[in-house]
């Protein structure tokens, strides 16, 4: 009798035991960063709301570009480094609904993309509407005309669009961001200031 309780009471430890390990099998999975190759269906960069990014079945792509609005600025360079990029879903609070886009290409020549776009960051997200753009500017370094060297300081960095777009699924959109150096390099104080104003943005 006692090696049949016994043997009962090492089975339910056996089944408890089992049950726990499924648990912690399947959580981390649930808790995955949506993306930079992890399941995109996971969840939003800052906690999302209905994990899905978009609510919709399927994905598509979003790719985020940017280049210089034509204008006449005395630089011969302007490298700006972005740090990071998101897209907000629809229906979503300001806090979250944030969904990483994979960055391509850290720092760019502004003055080079005069007449060409650069490639910034493509993302897998879910089919849906999409309010915003998230771009966060890191540093930005110049070269003058005259061969003069600056460093900007860079007050507010961050960059938002309110232009909503659309993803649909299996099809790439693209969205092309115009930043306006003449509004964006400010010269106050002894000081050059960078303070990032997008001139416009293209879908496509």
């Amino acid at each position: 009798m006692k090696t049949a309780l016994t043997a009962s009471i090492g089975l339910a430890v056996l089944v408890a035991f089992a049950g726990v390990t499924g648990l912690a099998l399947v959580a981390p999975g649930a808790l995955t960063a949506p993306f930079g190759g992890s399941n995109p269906s996971a969840g939003s960069s800052s906690g999302g709301t209905d994990g899905t990014g978009g609510g919709s079945a399927g994905f598509g792509t979003g790719a985020v570009y940017v280049q210089d609005a034509p204008a006449s600025v005395n630089w011969t360079h302007i490298w700006v480094t972005f740090s990071r990029i998101e897209a907000h879903e629809a229906n979503a609070t300001d806090e979250t609904g944030w969904f990483n886009v994979t960055q391509q290409t850290g720092t760019v020549d502004l003055v080079a993309l005069k007449t060409v776009s650069q490639l910034l960051g493509t993302a897998k997200l879910a089919a849906g509407m999409y309010t915003q753009l998230r771009i966060v500017v890191s540093s930005v370094t110049g070269v003058m005309e005259n061969g003069t060297k600056v460093d900007f300081i860079v007050p507010s960095g961050e960059l938002k669009t309110d232009d909503p777009f659309n993803v649909t699924v299996g099809q790439t959109t693209s969205l092309t961001l115009d930043i306006d150096l003449s509004r964006s390099i400010v010269h106050a104080d002894s000081m050059w200031l960078f303070v990032p104003v997008i001139g416009s943005v293209k879908e496509s």
